[in-house]
Order: C-alpha cells, then sequence, then structure tokens
C-alpha cells in the first residue's frame, strides 16, 4: 500500500512540474529524480524558440562526486591488475566464457551487436553500406508502395521517451556504483540540455539486462558514431541543415551523406555551430511542436550542439546499456498520465451525477467509513466536496410514502453510486505504481555492480555480479496500470452511454439533440466511438505481459521482464483512455446544458398552465385558480415530458398537454370552482401544447445562440420575435461551485459551444444546396478537449478544483 494518497500525488505533481517550467532548477543527486521533473526534460525539449527551456544541473555535493571517483578507481584498479572483470574482461551473457585484454574494444564490440534495430526508411551513412531497396531496380517493372503506416514514426521511439531515458540513465549513473567517470554524466546532461536526442529503435529490448539496445543508441551518440542519427535543435530559426531526411511515404534508402572523421578512441573538437561552417539549406526534416529540428548523423548532430563526442572507457559502455532506463522512463511518463485521468475520471463521475439528478449521498463519509479502504475513502471525499453547492445533485434523500414514488427508481444506478468502489482500488494501485516507478529511477541497475571502498570490503571495493537490470517491478507495475485505465475507461463507458440513452438519462433528449431530434442525432457517433475506445481498453486491460515472457541471447536471459513492451502497451491505453475522457467530458457539458434549459422549462410550466386555464375556461379568474390545482396538474405534465423526449416537438407538447386532462378534472371535480366549461378541454390542451412548443423554441434558440426567426420551418410571425443568447454557459448557475470550473474552461477557454445550432436552423453542411459548412464537427470539439488533457491545461483547471480540500 503506498503511503501517500494518489490525489495529493497529483496535485503536488501538477504544481511541482509548473514551476519548472517558470524557470526552477532540475538538480540531479541520484537519488530525489521525481516523475515531473522527467516529464518537465521529457516533454519540454530545448528549441530555438524558447525563452526559457527547462534545464537540469548536476549536483555539487562533494560527497556524490567523491562516490562516483571512488567506484570508477575500482574499475580502473582492477584494469591495471589484469583481473577479470565481468564485461570489461569477458564477453556478454552467454558469451562470458570469452576473454580479452582490450576493454575499448570490447565495449565497441558490445554497441556493435547490440545496434540491431530497425528503422525506417534504411539509412547507410556512406555509399559503400547502401542497401539496395526496392527503388534501387527497375522502377518501371515494380512500383513502389506507399507503407500502411508512417515508416518513420512507426519504427522509432518518440523523442520524449528517449529524452526521459537519457536522464534517468544519467541519474542513476551519478548514484556510484557503475564505474563511471564523472564525465561521462556530464556529458549525458549535456546532450539533455542542449536538446540531442539520438533516434532509438522502437523495438529490441526484453528489458531483462536492462534495455540494452535501447540504450546503445545513446552510446553511440556520446561517442558521435556516424551511422546512428539525432534529432538537434537548429542554431538559428531562419537555417536548415544539409541532411538525410525521410518522409511519411518515402521507401527508398537515404542519400548518403559523408561525416568529419571521428574516432570513438580519442577526443574531436565540435566546429561552431554557424552557417558557414555547418552548411545549412532548406529541406530538413521536422518535429511537430518542437520548434525546428533536424535529424543528422550523430557527428553533425554534435557539432551543431556545440558538443564534443566523448571516447567511452572501460565498463562505460556496459554502464551506459545495462540499466532499465528506457523502461523506467516510459512508465514515469506514463504513470503521470495515467494517475491524472484516475483523477479526472472522479471528476466526470461528480459532474455526470450533476447532469444525471443524482446524489450526492451516494458519496457520505458514513458509508466509506463503513469499508475503510484508502481509496475508496480518497475518491468517495473527492466527489463529495466536489458536489458541494450543486442545483443539480441532491444533497439528502427525501423520504415519501410508498404511493407517491411508485415507478420511480429509488437510487442511482451502479456507475454513479457505486463509483468510489470503483474508483478507489484504481486509487491505491496507481499510487502504489507511482512508488515504484520512482524508486525505480532512483536506483542502480547495473550489472555488475561497484561497490566503492569501505571497511565492509577491507577498503578495497568490490564488484557484485547480480541482476538489478530485471525489470519486472516495471513490468507488473505496467500491467497493474493498463488495467486500472480499463477500469477506469468502464466507468466513464457506462456513464456516457446512460446519459446519452434516453431510456435512463431522466429526461434529457435521445443523443442529447440540441436541436430538432428527427433531425439531430449528436452524440450518437460520439456513443458508438467510446465503444471502439473501450473495446480496445478491454483487449489493452486483460492482457499480462509479464508472464508472455520467452528465452532469448543463448538462453542466458531465460526469464525477461519485457517492462519497455508493456509499458508501450500501457501508453496505448492512456491514450485510449483520453479520448475517451475527452468525449466524456463533451458528453457532460452537453448533457448539463440541456439538463439546465429542462429546467427553465419546468420553472415556466405554473405560469404556462395558468394562462392556458384563463384562455380556455371563462369562469376561472386569477383569484379561482389556485396554487393547489396548478400544482396538482404538473406532476402528470412533468413525467410525460420525460418520457416523451424521442418524439419530435409538436406531437410531444401535444402528448403532454393531453396528460394535463385527468388530474386537471380530477382536482375541479373536488374544487370549489363552479360551472368549469369541460368542453373546452380541447382549447387548454391546444394552448398548453402550443406553450409548450414555444417556450422549448425560445430555450433552444437562447442556449444555442439562434433567432427564432432562423429556426428550420419558422412560421412568419418568429421575424417579429428577437431572443437573447444566454452566453456559452448557461448551465453554470446550477452547478456546484468547484465542478463549474471544468465545464466553463470547456466552454469558454477552448470555445467548444453546445451542439444544435446548424440542426435547429436546418443548415448542416448537406441538408441543402448552397451551405458553407463552416461548423466543423463533433469531433473536432472532442479534439480541441483531447489536446487540453494531454497537454496539461484540463489538470491544471482540476488543480484548481481542489484548492483547500483537505484530507486528500
Amino acid at each position: 500500500m503506498a503511503t501517500h494518497a494518489l490525489v495529493s500525488q497529483y496535485v503536488q505533481d501538477v504544481k511541482e512540474l509548473d514551476s519548472y517550467l517558470t524557470g526552477s532548477p532540475i538538480t540531479l543527486t541520484g537519488s530525489t529524480l521525481s516523475l515531473s521533473q522527467i516529464a518537465a526534460i521529457a516533454l519540454y525539449p530545448p528549441s530555438s524558440s524558447s525563452s526559457n527551456p527547462v534545464k537540469i544541473q548536476l549536483t555539487d555535493d562533494e560527497h556524490v562526486k567523491a562516490k562516483v571517483s571512488a567506484s570508477r578507481a575500482v574499475i580502473e584498479g582492477k584494469v591495471a591488475a589484469g583481473i577479470s572483470v565481468y564485461g570489461v574482461s569477458t564477453g556478454f551473457g552467454g558469451s562470458a566464457d570469452t576473454r580479452t585484454d582490450d576493454p575499448v574494444a570490447l565495449g565497441a564490440a558490445l554497441l556493435q551487436h547490440q545496434h540491431a534495430g530497425v528503422i525506417l526508411p534504411t539509412y547507410a551513412p556512406s555509399v559503400s553500406t547502401a542497401i539496395p531497396t526496392l527503388s534501387s531496380f527497375d522502377s518501371n517493372t515494380f512500383p513502389s508502395p506507399a507503407p500502411l503506416s508512417d515508416p518513420f514514426t512507426s519504427t522509432t521511439m518518440p523523442p520524449p521517451w528517449t529524452r526521459g531515458a537519457l536522464l534517468v540513465r544519467a541519474n542513476s549513473l551519478m548514484r556510484g556504483h557503475s564505474g563511471v567517470r564523472w564525465e561521462l554524466v556530464q556529458k549525458m546532461t549535456e546532450l539533455i540540455n542542449k536538446g540531442v536526442t539520438p533516434v532509438v529503435p522502437m523495438r529490441g529490448s526484453v528489458s531483462s539486462s536492462g534495455d540494452l539496445s535501447s540504450l546503445s543508441y545513446i552510446a553511440a551518440t556520446l561517442i558521435g558514431n556516424p551511422a546512428i542519427r539525432a534529432w538537434v535543435p537548429l542554431p538559428h530559426p531562419s537555417s536548415a541543415i544539409s541532411s538525410t531526411f525521410s518522409t511519411p511515404l518515402s521507401t527508398e534508402t537515404s542519400s548518403p551523406r559523408s561525416s568529419p572523421e571521428l574516432s570513438p578512441f580519442s577526443a574531436s573538437t565540435p566546429l561552431p555551430p554557424s552557417v558557414d561552417t555547418v552548411n545549412l539549406p532548406t529541406d530538413t526534416l521536422k518535429m511537430d511542436n518542437y520548434g525546428s529540428y533536424a535529424l543528422l548523423p550523430a557527428p553533425q548532430a554534435l557539432q551543431v550542439a556545440g558538443i564534443t563526442p566523448l571516447p567511452l572507457s572501460s565498463k562505460e559502455h556496459l554502464g551506459i546499456l545495462n540499466g532499465t532506463a528506457f523502461s523506467a522512463a516510459l512508465s514515469a511518463l506514463v504513470v503521470r498520465g495515467a494517475r491524472g485521468v484516475s483523477v479526472l475520471g472522479a471528476v466526470l463521475t461528480a459532474m455526470s451525477v450533476e447532469a444525471m439528478l443524482g446524489a450526492r449521498g451516494s458519496f457520505d463519509p458514513f458509508v466509506s467509513e463503513a469499508r475503510p479502504h484508502i481509496g475508496q475513502i480518497h475518491s468517495a471525499h473527492l466527489m463529495h466536496t466536489l458536489l458541494a453547492g450543486s442545483s443539480f445533485a441532491s444533497n439528502h434523500e427525501v423520504e415519501v410514502k410508498i404511493e407517491d414514488d411508485d415507478g420511480v427508481l429509488r437510487q442511482d444506478r451502479y456507475s454513479l453510486r457505486t463509483a468510489p468502489q470503483w474508483l478507489g482500488p484504481q486509487f491505491e494501485d496507481l499510487a502504489n505504481a507511482a512508488q515504484v516507478v520512482t524508486t525505480e529511477v532512483n536506483s542502480t541497475t547495473d550489472n555488475p555492480l561497484i561497490e566503492p571502498p569501505s571497511a565492509s570490503n577491507n577498503w578495497a571495493g568490490q564488484v557484485h555480479h547480480a541482476g538489478n537490470f530485471q525489470a519486472l517491478a516495471l513490468t507488473n507495475a505496467m500491467d497493474h496500470v493498463r488495467l486500472s485505465l480499463a477500469h477506469i475507461g468502464k466507468l466513464m463507458f457506462v456513464q456516457l452511454t446512460e446519459i446519452v440513452n434516453p431510456a435512463m438519462n431522466r429526461g434529457l433528449f435521445p443523443n442529447l439533440a440540441g436541436g430538432e431530434v428527427g433531425l439531430d442525432f449528436a452524440f450518437k457517433g460520439v456513443d458508438i466511438a467510446a465503444a471502439s475506445y473501450m473495446g480496445e481498453l478491454n483487449a489493452l486491460g486483460g492482457m499480462n505481459v509479464g508472464v508472455g515472457n520467452v528465452s532469448a541471447e543463448m538462453h542466458n536471459q531465460s526469464v525477461n521482464s519485457l517492462a519497455l513492451i508493456s509499458g508501450r502497451y500501457t501508453l496505448t491505453a492512456l491514450e485510449v483512455s483520453t479520448l475517451l475522457a475527452a468525449s466524456h467530458l463533451l458528453v457532460i457539458c452537453q448533457a448539463l446544458d440541456l439538463r439546465a434549459l429542462g429546467e427553465e422549462l419546468r420553472e415556466a410550466l405554473p405560469g404556462l398552465i395558468r394562462s392556458s386555464l384563463l384562455d380556455a375556461f371563462p369562469s376561472f379568474t386569477d383569484n379561482t385558480i389556485t396554487p393547489s390545482l396548478v400544482a396538482a396538474i404538473i406532476p402528470a405534465l412533468t413525467e410525460t415530458l420525460d418520457r416523451t423526449t424521442t418524439l419530435e416537438t409538436k406531437v410531444r407538447m401535444y402528448k403532454v398537454a393531453s396528460a394535463c386532462v385527468v388530474p386537471l378534472v380530477t382536482t375541479l371535480s373536488t374544487s370549489q370552482v363552479q360551472d368549469v366549461e369541460l368542453g373546452a378541454l380541447p382549447v387548454f390542451i391546444s394552448s398548453v401544447s402550443a406553450g409548450l412548443v414555444n417556450k422549448l423554441t425560445e430555450l433552444r434558440c437562447a442556449y444555442l445562440g439562434v433567432q427564432p426567426f432562423a429556426v428550420r420551418g419558422a412560421s412568419p410571425s418568429a421575424e417579429e420575435t428577437e431572443v437573447a443568447w444566454r452566453g456559452p454557459t448557461p448551465a453554470s448557475k446550477y452547478l456546484a461551485p468547484r465542478t463549474r470550473a471544468l465545464y466553463e474552461f470547456v466552454r469558454v477557454t477552448l470555445g467548444v459551444r453546445m451542439h444544435g445550432a446548424g440542426n435547429l436552423r436546418g443548415d448542416v453542411f448537406g441538408m441543402r444546396e448552397g451551405l458553407e459548412g463552416q461548423d466543423g464537427t463533433i469531433g473536432n470539439g472532442i479534439s480541441v478537449i483531447c489536446e487540453a488533457i494531454r497537454d496539461g491545461r484540463i489538470g491544471r483547471v482540476v488543480v484548481g478544483m481542489l484548492e483547500g480540500v483537505e484530507g486528500l
């Protein structure tokens, strides 16, 4: 059980990340690396346009440096004495029975055999190593096919993964257990701060002896291997760099380019990054959202960044490779996102309670105290607090007689009522996963481990051959995170489908139509898409990657964690969960607007009934129409309103008005009003029906910003009527102060308006000729929300909603 509550972890993480984005320094110590620090470095790389780039610095603690130096001295002493040490004088893994007295050449051989990853399109650093491809042959005979996915992005890791791995590995190496030089940690830090990011194959690591192959591309970049490429920010925004490059439809081998001769065995002086010396043209491959980045062979990338390649010494090749940095970095980024989705899931549940006129009492502290799982307690407390002050959510159950609630669902459905019991275990598992990952990124995951001289080893230092590189702790964490995301997604999916379904949504229009239901199917497509997302989450959540390992490398790596694979699948689950959360949030906002519209319609009912009685029955006066008479009619009217939302407006409202007859006649039979002309009942029904049609149309126009004359099929008299737009947030006055913040963020800040204006006007593109179709799509609105979740804006809103909440 994690000692820290998930919600407080999340709030602290968001605030900590923002502090780094606004200038607070990140200092590596080897033992205090946080998930938010990894996110700051991985997700916010430097570029030519960065005014305040996030940078890291190494601790100035002499004790930390001394441990690194002492560890390095142990290796240098063993090498000088001719002592056999694994990975320094021996081969690797199942080949550890071979021997050499050339540790630097051994390290180069290690990198060579680990550079086995596939990166498309194919790339060759020189003509002599170019590989023939289909385009090398007679193009008139065999045309080149378009790839089924983007060759480059589908075979390489996104740069944030690699930047995160660089950070995690540097943090681990400075712990003084790896036998490397302090200069190596400094050089890795320099790569990070100057934005040089190696291109690393997506696949190929079993995460058993660490992420060997993946990390080998970092090592190769450090020494300036021209066969390896890296991203580098351009030195000037207007410059571009002569480079090999790929396109999404490219099937050709990249053009070879000569490189400065850089030896992994001797230092090279970098050329200054100027236009004259680097020869900058215009056809360079760019990275979206990262400013201007060029993809270059490692020597040129280092040259542009002003970095001198670092020849590696004994043990350092293995020191870089033999660790879990890629698995740990990706896990860190994923668990951060999953933690945000879990808190957002609780927020969306609270807003769903409002949209469905649910009960805040489901989250009463008494309930969780009776079953005191910490996750349930915290999630219930969160939702109970969020709903304080809501006009839509009932605070306490109102006791009524049996005959007064016949046929009424007595309690909320499971997706709302049992949300704390459903989300609680996910809160606990995700908090635990975050703790596991935090421990991992502050650990030493090498083999062998170098223990600096101490009294316990007679001040001689000791080499430990063990298995800290086995990353099953991360695999288990990611498998659990993926399952939690599937569970959270399930809750969001069911809430979404119930809100859209007129049989379950307590009087909202089917599909949450803003316009006429027969020509506005609104969120039906979102409902279907959500089912698609949920189906994929079910498949991902049901995976157990850790039990699927296979033997590798001469059966030496007989058990493999597959942590990086589990992390990749969990990232996919996170991305799908984000799509579902964004869809759910937009559905909730539409439902809240419609609920507010319905509330205003209900508020108008007493006056409408009174005026219709006066119009239809001459014997009635203001004095004889008592509140009790009106009150007797309203229940039948509201019940029928809720049951007829699938009907066209005029048909529906006539049915609703007709439902008033029985309670009216029954009440009149016991009243003191005399000589009521029952023959005028049809006039009364028509008056109520017309009043309801007009009021609903007026409210629709007010909520959607449409004038009555523009409504599809409007009568000529509508030209004389004007309606004031309620603005983008008509539901605000009914919502709890805390949930209101997220609703208003979507409607105002993101500018995603209530759906239905085009349907009400009848000018949806394709409904008739001559339409321009400028309203965009429902999916566009979801995309805007999805981006706001991914870039942290919604997270900041959620954290603001939680200000002042204790006990989380």
